[in-house]
């Protein structure tokens, strides 16, 4: 179960750098840190549902697609190149940001993931937390001497 493919992943790397298909099986173990990274990100934005119903590339919002590509691009990266060098590179770390912008985007609501319905956002309210300042009267203030 993979949100992001190949294809990805390898538009965003140098082509005359690094092909996909040049990494050993590590490349399972990137994608999925790419969607637990995702997904904990999104998790307080979108519904439990809306995020478990991204099960394949195709299910996968295209944005989420272009987020994930750059996030594991920027893993692959760091670590095929960390072999030469003890500096992080830097393409991995624009990589990096650029991702995590794109993250930013949709949590705060600048980035809109198109193919996600706007009634699957979560927005916290009130219902969510209890108790509230609305709620029977408090068992304890901060006033109250014991």
């Amino acid at each position: 179960m993979a949100i992001i493919d190949d294809a990805d992943i390898q538009v965003q790397l140098p082509v005359d750098k690094l092909q996909v298909e040049e990494i050993p099986d590590d490349l399972i173990k990137v994608k999925e840190d790419t969607e637990r990274i995702i997904r904990g990100y999104l998790a307080g934005v979108y519904t439990p549902a809306t995020l478990a119903s991204w099960t394949t590339p195709a299910l996968t919002p295209d944005l989420i697609r272009a987020i994930g590509g750059r996030l594991a691009a920027a893993l692959i990266y760091r670590t095929r190149y960390s072999e030469d060098s003890l500096d992080d590179p830097q393409f991995a770390q624009f990589k990096y940001n650029e991702a995590m912008r794109m993250l930013q985007g949709v949590i705060d609501g600048t980035l809109v993931l198109e193919d996600v319905p706007a009634d699957s956002a979560t927005q916290f309210s009130n219902e969510f937390f209890y108790p509230t300042n609305e709620a029977d009267d408090p068992k304890f203030t901060m006033d109250a001497v014991f």
